[in-house]
This record gives C-alpha cells, sequence and structure tokens, in this order.
C-alpha cells in the first residue's frame, strides 16, 4: 500500500562537468540530483539526514532507482526537482521524482528511488524512525 506524503520541490544549477563533451549532462547525474534533493528536503525541516540516520541507528541503502530521460539537460542550465514520497509499509519509502527545467518548466525526466531502511548494527530492515518519518511526511 502506498502512502503518499507532499510533493518537496528545490532548484540545483548544473555544472560543465555534470556533462559531455556535446554539454549534455551525464544521465546518472539525474539520480544524483534526485538524491541531492532528498538532502535538500531534511535541511528544509531543519535537519541533518546523516545526523538522524546515526542517532537513530539505521542506514538508508537505495535498493532500486528506474529513470525515463524525456529530454536533454545541457550543462549550464537551472533544473527544478520535485520530490514525491510514497511510504510502502513501515521500512520503505520510494522517492517518485521530476525533473524540469526551470525556465520552461518542461519535463526533462521522471523516475523513482526506492529506500529501505535497515539497522545499523546487522542490516535487516526495520521500521523507519518517527523522527526521520515524520519529516518526509510533513514537507
Amino acid at each position: 500500500m502506498l502512502e503518499s506524503g507532499v510533493m518537496f520541490e528545490t532548484r540545483f544549477q548544473t555544472y560543465w562537468p555534470d556533462g559531455d563533451a556535446a554539454g549534455i549532462v551525464y544521465f546518472p547525474h539525474f539520480f544524483r540530483y534526485a538524491e541531492q534533493a532528498e538532502e535538500e528536503l531534511f535541511r528544509a525541516a531543519g535537519q541533518e539526514r546523516r545526523r538522524l540516520i546515526e542517532e537513530n541507528h539505521v542506514w538508508m541503502p537505495r535498493v532500486e532507482a528506474f529513470a525515463k530521460f524525456s529530454k536533454p539537460i545541457r550543462t549550464g542550465n537551472a533544473i527544478r526537482v520535485r520530490l514525491n514520497p510514497q511510504f510502502l509499509g513501515d521500512k520503505t519509502v520510494r522517492y517518485d521524482f521530476t525533473i524540469l527545467d526551470d525556465q520552461t518548466g518542461e519535463d526533462l525526466a521522471a523516475g523513482y528511488i526506492t529506500v529501505v531502511c535497515v539497522d545499523a548494527a546487522n542490516f535487516k530492515s526495520t521500521p523507519i524512525p518517527d523522527p526521520i518519518r515524520k519529516i518526509i511526511q510533513k514537507l
């Protein structure tokens, strides 16, 4: 069962090192932008994700990633990343993401990253701790 949170959006600037010789952002960076948006989600809530993970003795490994690329991102262009967290039970969150051109609002890519919460001591799945879950739900 999916339990949806509220969408979160943040803006990033792309740079020359993000791209290839043709000036097009290399596709793995799309996932990096989605993960940076996740980091910004926690910062927008006044929290540091790394500190929360350490304090709650958990890790949040990525177990699945998917993206469909609609249009290239040119290096130097600004983009917006929208995250829409979907809880899949009490141990898993899927971050659905959309990447848009900041100037035109045009969709450039969409996909998701699935994250499972695991106990840091034994790497077995465990419920997402309330302090982390509340930030993701609250947005």
